[in-house]
Parts: C-alpha cells; structure tokens; sequence
C-alpha cells in the first residue's frame, strides 16, 4: 500500500480544530488533512468520497457530530469509514450512545498527542487491515511530499489564516457589545479539566469569552495554551455545560513562592448558542 491517507478533522472551534491536525501531523506528518469548520460543511466533503477518518466533535450548531455520524452510517460509501467522536463529555451514558450509534472510538477533551495518536492508529490499523508498524511507515514523509505540504507539516497543520495567532497578539479583542463582566450566583458547581487532571476552582470573574479563577496548585501543572475544558453546573435547573477553552495564564495567587493557590484564566473557543446562553443564566451581570 503507497497511497496517502486522508483525514477529515471537523469541528467549529477553530482552535480546537488546529489542535487536533497538529496531533494528528506529529505522529504521521505524511497523512493529508483536511478540515470542515461545522457538521453541515462535514456531510458536503464527505460526500466528495475519499476520507479514511473522520475525527469529528460532538457538540456543534445546526448539525453535531451525532448527526453526521448517523447520516455516514446510513450512507453505504461512507458507512464504513472509521469515525471517532471528540467530546467533551466523559460520562458513560454518552459514551454508549456514541457506540450504539456506530462510533469507531472517542476521545474526551482535553486530551493529550498521545492519546490521539493511540485512537488513530488503532482506528487506522484496523480500517486498513495493517499493522501499526505498517501505518508508521505509510504517514511518514517521503523525498515526493510537496513543498507546500511539508511547509504545513512544519506548521502542524494550522490553518492557512492563522487567526488563531493573529487573536492572541491582539489580546483577544472582542466586540464590544458584549463584554458583559458577571460574579457567579448562589449554588455553583466548576472545575477545569486538563490533561493532567480535573481541578475544582473558584469562579472569581467570567464573560463570553473568558473565565478567571482560584484552583489549589495542582500537581502536574497546566501548561501555557494547552486544551482545557470548563465544566459548570447550576443546581436550580440541573443544567450542566461543558465549553472547552485554552489556558491563557497562570499565576501565583499569593506574593510568596510556596503558595498553594494560582490564579488561571481561561478563553473561551466555544461558540454554541447553548453554552453561551447557560452561561448569560449562570452569572449575574454586574456590568456591560
């Protein structure tokens, strides 16, 4: 087997998305990857045929990631394709109902290169009937791979625009109309998940796009732009939303080095109405 494998990585995050191809092009820079930024936008590539994996999320607008894989399974060119669910939620019950539904495998964010490398090939393995020795050798690069290709292998795979970049060095500016600042109410529950672990936290102040916190120094410690998710809950309503982020900063929480609390910021790269709109219930505005 020479040909070159195709991967289509959908999600509407954008950072989240980027993160996904890089993990993908460090264990095989030799895969091609493409990108769809929402379900809708997924079921018009995959019906161009041509993909070997899709990674798709779960939560998005108008078309999630449940539904393309319903609509693939029911397709007889696309039922076959290996497809694994990114979600942000853990919890056994939709862990099944991905499967039932004819999930290859998952992976819950935040989650490491390591871990996405392991559900790819084993997914790939499998699909294709090789080894993973096999599949190592077919998503190397080699003396053919286009100069452009290999610009975006060095790249790990971001997106051409990189807006990503462009929004960090403009300090994350977002329109005005809602900058909303807001102080948690009564009977909240939060944490932070990240790869080393799940840290409970104190929810000091939050708006649209970012949320600032107290956690009790955790042991490994967050890393600077790594994938986190925010995980909160109201009680009143029994409504719990997962909106996965990035770490922004870290700080000690105390003027003393030994101190045990850190203060962490974290950006927002959500953009479910769903979410957004727990969150407007979640707080109370103080100002806007």
């Amino acid at each position: 087997m020479s040909k070159k494998l195709h991967i289509l990585v959908v999600d509407d995050a954008t950072f989240t998305r980027d993160l996904v191809k890089k993990g993908v092009k460090l264990g095989y820079p030799g895969f091609v990857v493409h990108e769809a930024t929402n379900g809708r936008q997924a079921q018009a590539k995959l019906s161009t045929g041509g993909f070997d994996l899709v990674l798709c999320d779960w939560e998005m607008p108008e078309v999630s990631g449940l539904e393309v894989l319903e609509w693939m399974r029911q397709d007889p060119n696309l039922a076959d394709i290996p497809f694994v669910m990114i979600t942000s939620r853990g919890d056994r019950e939709h862990v099944v109902q991905a499967v039932e539904k004819g999930a290859t495998n998952y992976i819950v964010k935040p989650f490491t290169n390591e871990k996405l490398f392991e559900v790819v090939t084993r997914a790939l393995t499998k699909s294709q009937g090789i080894s993973p020795k096999q599949l190592k050798k077919l998503g190397s690069l080699d003396s053919q791979t286009p100069a452009s290709e290999s610009v975006s292998t060095l790249s790990g795979g971001l997106s051409g625009d990189l807006n990503i970049a462009e929004h960090l060095e403009a300090g994350g500016s977002e329109p005005a109309a809602r900058k909303e600042r807001a102080v948690p109410r009564r009977k909240v529950i939060a944490q932070i998940r990240y790869s080393g672990g799940t840290i409970g936290c104190l929810v000091k102040e939050v708006d649209f796009y970012q949320v600032q916190a107290i956690v009790k120094r955790p042991d490994p410690m967050p890393a600077i732009l790594e994938q986190a998710t925010f995980d909160f809950s109201t009680d009143d309503d029994q409504r719990t939303s997962r909106v996965n982020a990035y770490i922004y900063s870290l700080q000690a929480g105390e003027k003393r080095q030994d101190t045990d609390f850190l203060k962490i910021t974290l950006r927002f790269v959500d953009d479910d109405p769903e979410k957004q709109d727990h969150l407007g219930y979640y707080f109370s505005t103080i100002d806007g």
